[in-house]
C-alpha cells in the first residue's frame, strides 16, 4: 500500500521532522496529487504545515484549466497555493537547452525561491518508474556512476517520498481514494527521449523482469553507495596532492585509476568543463614531463614540473597581488589559496597537545617576540627564510626558483609578518627559525 511505503520512505531517510513546512510541487498529474493526498491525510501525524506550489508552463492549451484545477483542489483541502506563471511560447529560450530543460529550469527557480521564502522542505513526486526511467536515460546518454545512482531520495531541501512507488503504486492509491487528476497529453507522445524509455524501453524490460523497476533502483542505490565511497576518497586525495602549483603527479599516480578518475571529473564539473574526453586526456598525460590541454572556451590545464594545474589565460599571466590582511585570533581566514586559523595558547597547553595528539598541530611560533599587529602578505623584494633544522637562509626569490614553484603562484604563498615586516612563517615551508619556540617561551601562537 502507497501510505505505508511512504511512511517507510519518510522514516528511512529522515526527510521531515515535526513542525517542517513542506511545499509539494503540484503540477496536478497522477504522481503530485497522490503525493499530495497523503500529505493532507498524514499532516495532523506528522506535524507539519503544508503548502503547495504550481508553476503553469503556458506551453500548452490546456495550462490555464490545470492551474484552475490545482487551485480548486487545493481550496478545497484548505491548504495555500502559490503559483507562478511562465509564458514560455512567447519567450526566447536559452541556446543550447531543449524546451523540456528549459522548463525545469525556470520551475524549480521558482521551487528553490518558495522553499527559501517561506523555509520549506521541497517535496516532489518522483517514483520508482521515474528512478529506473532517469538511469537508462543516463546509460543511454553515457554517464559514471554519478548518472547511474538516478534520482537520490534527498537531495538539500528536496526530499521524493514516493520514490519507493510505482507509477501502478500511485494509480492505484488514486483509484482507491477518488483523487481526481489531470493527464499531460505530451506524456503519451514519444517526442521526448524520457517519453521514449517511458513508452517503449521500460515494458519491454518488465516483459523481461516485472520487477525490472525495482531491480534498475537497486542497482541504482549500489552505484550511490560506491560513488559517495568513491568520492570521499578523491576529496582526501585532493587534498593530500594540493600545494604549491598544482597536484602533485607523484601522489595521483599512486593512487587506483578509479579514484584519481573521480577526482578530475568532481575538479572539471565545478570548473564547468567536464567532459570524458576530458578526463582521459589529463589522466593519460599525468606521466608526461609537459603537457597542456584547452577544456573549454576559458580553461586550460597543464602538467609541468610534475604539478598538474587548472588556469585561465589572465591567472597565467599572473594574478593580482593581494593586499595585506590583519589576522583576527580564532577565525578561520581565507587568504589567496589558503585557509588559515590562528590561537594563542599557552605553552603547557601546547604541550600537551603535542604529547596528546600532534595531528592538530601543524606551525607554532614563539609568540613572545612577535612585535605589534600580526598580518598576512605575500612576497617582496629582500625577503628572507632561514630554515630551523639547516640553519639556511636564502632569499625567498632563490628558494622558489630552486623549488621549481611556477611563477604565477609564488606571489600567492601566504606570509606571516609583525610590525617589523619580517619573516615569521612561511605557508607550506614552515616557521622561521628566529620564531621556534623554546623553553622560555611562554606563550604559542599556533597556525592550523
Amino acid at each position: 500500500m502507497l501510505p505505508e511505503k511512504v511512511f517507510n520512505t519518510l522514516s528511512q531517510h529522515n526527510m521531515i521532522s515535526a513542525g517542517d513546512t513542506v511545499a509539494v510541487c503540484l503540477s496536478g498529474g497522477a504522481d503530485s496529487m497522490a503525493l499530495f493526498h497523503f500529505f493532507c491525510r498524514a499532516k495532523e501525524k506528522l506535524g507539519i504545515n503544508l503548502i503547495a506550489l504550481h508553476v503553469n508552463h503556458g506551453l500548452r492549451a490546456e495550462s490555464r484549466q490545470e492551474e484552475k484545477f490545482v487551485q480548486a483542489y487545493c481550496a478545497s483541502e484548505a491548504v495555500d497555493c502559490i503559483i507562478t506563471r511562465l509564458d514560455m511560447n512567447n519567450n526566447e529560450k536559452p541556446q543550447g537547452l531543449s524546451t523540456e530543460s528549459w522548463a525545469r529550469d525556470l520551475r524549480y527557480k521558482f521551487f528553490f525561491e518558495q522553499a527559501e521564502k517561506n523555509s520549506a522542505k521541497l517535496a516532489t513526486a518522483h517514483t520508482l518508474s521515474d528512478r529506473a526511467e532517469t538511469v537508462l536515460f543516463n546509460l543511454t546518454r553515457g554517464t559514471s556512476l554519478k548518472g547511474a545512482a538516478g534520482i537520490p531520495a534527498v537531495r538539500d531541501n528536496i526530499v521524493r517520498p514516493l520514490i519507493d512507488c510505482t507509477r501502478e503504486d500511485v494509480e492505484k492509491y488514486c483509484a482507491d481514494n477518488g483523487i481526481p487528476y489531470v493527464n499531460d497529453r505530451t506524456n503519451f507522445q514519444d517526442i521526448y527521449s524520457r517519453n521514449k524509455i517511458r513508452l517503449n524501453v521500460l515494458p519491454q524490460l518488465k516483459a523481461i523482469n516485472p520487477q525490472a523497476e525495482k531491480a534498475i533502483a537497486a542497482f541504482a542505490e549500489d552505484s550511490r553507495e560506491i560513488y559517495t565511497l568513491l568520492t570521499q576518497l578523491s576529496d582526501n586525495l585532493y587534498k593530500k596532492a594540493l600545494g604549491l602549483g598544482g597536484l602533485d603527479v607523484n601522489i595521483l599516480l599512486s593512487e587506483h585509476p578509479a579514484v584519481v578518475k573521480n577526482m578530475l571529473r568532481n575538479r572539471l564539473d565545478k570548473l564547468d568543463c567536464l567532459s570524458k574526453d576530458n578526463v582521459e586526456a589529463i589522466y593519460a598525460a599525468l606521466p608526461l614531463q609537459s603537457f597542456k590541454r584547452q577544456l573549454s572556451a576559458t580553461v586550460y590545464c597543464r602538467v609541468k614540473d610534475g604539478r598538474l594545474s587548472f588556469y585561465t589565460p589572465k591567472e597565467k599571466t599572473g594574478p593580482v597581488q593581494p593586499p595585506v590582511m590583519d589576522v583576527c585570533f580564532d577565525t578561520m581566514l581565507a587568504f589567496t589559496h589558503h585557509n588559515l586559523l590562528f590561537s594563542v595558547i599557552p605553552y603547557e597547553e601546547y604541550k600537551r597537545i603535542q604529547e596528546n595528539n600532534k595531528n592538530h598541530l601543524t606551525y607554532a611560533i614563539n609568540y613572545d617576540i612577535i612585535k605589534g599587529v600580526v598580518s598576512l602578505r605575500t612576497r617582496k623584494t629582500g625577503d628572507s627564510f632561514t630554515f630551523a633544522n639547516r640553519n639556511v637562509t636564502k632569499s625567498l626569490k632563490k628558494l622558489f626558483i630552486e623549488d621549481k614553484i611556477p611563477r604565477g603562484f609564488r606571489d600567492r604563498i601566504a606570509i606571516l609578518t609583525d610590525e617589523t615586516d619580517a619573516v615569521i612563517w612561511l605557508a607550506d615551508y614552515g616557521v622561521n627559525k628566529a620564531y621556534i619556540p623554546d623553553s622560555n617561551t611562554k606563550n604559542i601562537l599556533l597556525i592550523t
